[in-house]
């Protein structure tokens, strides 16, 4: 349905911005709303037998459905039958609020169910990708530092997407993915022949991954210069077992 969202900015203009309502009944829906208010209609009763608990709550919890029979007496409560009965109206009913003129009912509420992967991207950036702390002070470094995590983020995901459409891959998640790239280490090995690089066995899904990305990997053994010249590297090798591959971190 129609809606007009009127606000006002930092300067008190009013602004008219038309929007959209999307709304949805669920009976699953109404059965839990009907039963979360009946556990706080509960926990209000409760502290009406004890009012002089009261002012010390926020309203949160049961004091939510409490009112003052006076406004100016403090310490006189009573149980706020008309929110109860106003709440009950909208039991099972859910409204999404839209600024997208062009989009279906159905887009715009497949479009929030997936909202919850936005929750997931911030969880990764701050935990798996460790964003902060940022050991960084200049703008300029700051800026290359959030760039360089979007962009490893970004591969992230795609190759979660990639290996999706696998068929025998399901759910690989962030920390499966970045452990597997982890097994992609090669041993430094002093022999008669000279100095050498035994590629370890990586996971099955390391090995997945760089197929679908059309990365070659390493050979079993690799002179210094094989992999300087193969991967483009333009550091010495330090002679010690080292991980090539880690885009995650």
């Amino acid at each position: 349905m129609p809606h007009e969202n009127v606000y006002k900015d930092d300067e008190g203009q009013e602004f008219t911005l038309p929007e959209n309502l999307v709304i949805s009944y669920s009976s699953k829906r109404a059965a839990k709303d009907r039963k979360d208010r009946d556990r706080l209609v509960k926990k209000a009763k409760k502290l009406l037998e004890n009012p002089e608990n009261i002012n010390s709550l926020n309203k949160r919890g049961g004091k939510k459905y409490i009112d003052r029979v006076n406004p100016k007496n403090t310490e006189t409560w009573r149980l706020a039958v008309e929110k109860i009965e106003k709440d009950a109206e909208f039991d099972g009913y859910f409204g999404i609020q839209t600024s997208e003129k062009e989009m279906t009912a159905a887009d715009v509420m497949d479009a929030y169910h997936t909202l919850w992967k936005i929750e997931e991207s911030f969880r990764i950036m701050k935990s798996t990708m460790e964003v902060k702390p940022i050991y960084h002070w200049t703008p300029k470094r700051i800026k290359g530092h959030f760039v360089l995590c979007f962009l490893a983020f970004l591969m992230e995901r795609t190759m979660e997407i990639m290996l999706k459409d696998e068929v025998d891959e399901v759910n690989s998640s962030p920390e499966k993915i970045q452990a597997a790239l982890n097994t992609m280490q090669l041993a430094f090995v002093t022999t008669e022949m000279g100095e050498i690089y035994i590629k370890a066995k990586p996971e099955p899904l390391a090995n997945k991954i760089f197929r679908l990305l059309k990365i070659n990997t390493p050979a079993n053994i690799n002179s210094k210069q094989e992999l300087i010249e193969k991967f483009c590297l333009n550091v010495e090798a330090q002679p010690t077992q080292m991980t090539l591959f880690s885009p995650l971190t």
